[in-house]
């Protein structure tokens, strides 16, 4: 059975020329496979262990700090929380910024692309084959900010996970058919990712918040033919990780100390150390200024939703973040109140509130939902009347009772969390906060007040600055596509 699309342009081949390829690879000799495993070990030549030239415990959250020779900074908190699971996070501010625009898309590719290669001798099939029956896991990551790895394994495969991040940072792979492997399948994703209505929603959301910045152009099957590049690709990831000296390795879960001490002097001592110092720039992108309100016409199923998106500058220290985080769980839960219980048009209503300290400090505030295309306008109307009133009247205490109670109750559950600790001791690794101050929450929610909430809503939803993008049917305008 053939089948085939009906289009323009698309030849579809006849019963004689299918039978064809029938016969012609039934008359191919084709060897027989043989899964042939390479018996070389990890990392061939093991590095020398470094030193330790500084060490100190923090003792209220229960994390040692290593200075290594190389100058490699590593964070270390053994926990029982689990048995059989350690975490690792890796960052050294950088990434993306660090590459021009006209590279940018290379550069942001990079990691995936050495990912897809292997490391070391080993391709990416030997090395899976290598690695069969161990549970372990590193991925290099390079952001926009930064670049880094991350990782999860079983305590007693843990050197295997010390070895890929050694080989991943000084002897990655270049391979021009996993490359051409990886490209071929983005473009058949990016192919079939056009026809989703949704994706143009959130493109033309991108496109907007940034103000066309060329970093944040749609991603296309134009784009990834023209502007991928793995002789760029892989230049720009040997650079991000050709020097270890501003890396900080964090690693949380069920280890020793002493016993994990000769892993960590051996495979992060021994990575490359050149001592330059660098940090991330700032590329420009910034949100627009006044209301912009624009509409998206795409797919024809009876549906649409919209997204309602407030920024502006922000005073970037714990209190603030609480307060807008806060802000987030009573829009949310009056939001709740009003647009599915009480007008029966959604289903669910997103809200979030977020905050950056780099490049700038800024906040982000998103309210989103879906309904159907002829309730939308009635839907938003009532979005901007609890806005208004929040800001005026400020939240009952019912709701920060109830705020209070939820942020309590995460707060105990993630406190018994490696891959809580291990995402606040990253958080403050990449902004320099203090990791002395994670078991400080409690506190915060403690002081929360109704009138902490109200002044919020007054500072971050600025109804004279925000952006809103909606998605309609096609069926809803006579020429499609967007304004």
């Amino acid at each position: 059975m053939a089948n085939a699309p009906v289009k323009e342009g698309v030849k579809i081949p006849t019963d004689e020329e299918l039978a064809a390829v029938f016969a012609a690879a039934a008359a191919t000799d084709v060897a027989a496979y043989e899964d042939a495993v390479a018996d070389a070990p990890l990392v061939a030549n093991v590095p020398e262990p470094a030193a330790i030239v500084e060490s100190e415990l923090i003792e209220e959250v229960g994390i040692t700090r290593w200075v290594l020779a190389n100058g490699v900074v590593v964070l270390l908190k053994p926990t029982d929380f689990k048995d059989d699971e350690i975490l690792m996070r890796a960052y050294s501010p950088g990434g993306t910024s660090l590459a021009p625009d006209d590279d940018y898309l290379a550069a942001a590719t990079a990691a995936s692309i050495v990912g897809q290669s292997g490391a070391g001798a080993f391709n990416l099939v030997d090395l899976q084959k290598v690695l069969a029956g161990k549970a372990v896991r590193v991925s290099p990551f390079v952001g926009s900010l930064s670049e880094g790895f991350s990782g999860s394994v079983s305590p007693q495969d843990v050197e295997t996970l010390f070895q890929l991040t050694y080989l991943y940072f000084s002897e990655p792979r270049r391979d021009e058919e996993a490359f051409m492997s990886w490209r071929t399948r983005m473009e058949g994703f990016l192919a079939n990712r056009s026809a989703d209505p949704t994706a143009a929603f959130f493109d033309t959301l991108s496109v907007t918040m940034s103000q066309y910045h060329p970093r944040s152009r749609p991603p296309s099957v134009e784009r990834y033919a023209t502007e991928t590049n793995l002789d760029v690709s892989y230049a720009f990831y040997r650079d991000r990780f050709a020097d270890a000296s501003d890396f900080t390795f964090s690693f949380v879960g069920t280890f020793d100390l002493e016993e994990i001490k000769p892993l960590v002097q051996t495979y992060l001592g021994g990575l490359p150390s050149t001592g330059r110092e660098e940090s991330w720039r700032d590329v420009g992108i910034h949100a627009p200024s006044g209301v912009i309100d624009k509409t998206v016409y795409r797919g024809i199923e009876p549906k649409s939703q919209t997204r309602i998106i407030f920024t502006g500058p922000f005073d970037w220290n714990r209190t603030n973040r609480h307060h807008l985080a806060s802000l987030a769980s009573v829009m949310r839960i009056q939001l709740r109140e009003v647009l599915r219980e009480d007008m029966g048009g959604t289903y669910g209503v997103g809200v979030g509130g977020s905050s950056t300290k780099n490049p700038r400090e800024e906040y982000s505030f998103s309210i989103s939902f879906g309904t159907a295309p002829e309730r939308l306008e009635e839907m938003v109307d009532s979005v901007f009347v609890v806005i208004e009133r929040l800001k005026t009247d400020g939240p009952t205490q019912e709701d920060i009772d109830k705020v209070k109670e939820q942020q309590r109750r995460s707060n105990e559950t993630n406190l018994r969390e490696n891959g809580y600790w291990i995402g606040q001791i990253n958080a403050r690794v990449s902004s320099g906060g203090e990791l002395g101050d994670i078991t400080t929450y409690e506190q915060y929610i403690d002081a929360l007040t109704a009138d902490d909430v109200q002044a919020a809503a007054q500072l971050y939803l600025n109804l004279e600055k925000y952006v809103r993008v909606s998605l309609y049917p096609e069926e809803s305008t006579e020429e499609g596509g967007s304004r």
